[in-house]
């Protein structure tokens, strides 16, 4: 994955309001986070693969950085 793509999911998780960041499901944030994405950039099945699986990979960081914020 590419640097470029990488800054802007972690400034889409500062940007995200911090209840939904801890209240929606794993599922339901992967799926956030991935879809305000693609309203920014466009991305191939494989990169929004790519995107979904690190997001998944980041869940506990993501809520644990939302619960410090």
């Amino acid at each position: 994955m590419s640097p470029v793509l990488l800054n802007q999911i972690w400034k889409l998780v500062d940007t995200t309001p911090q209840n939904q960041l801890l209240e929606l499901s794993d599922h339901d944030l992967v799926d956030c986070l991935s879809r305000r994405l693609t309203e920014r950039q466009v991305l191939t099945h494989i990169e929004m693969e790519m995107v979904k699986a690190y997001i998944r990979s980041r869940v506990t960081l993501i809520r644990d950085m939302a619960l410090t914020s």
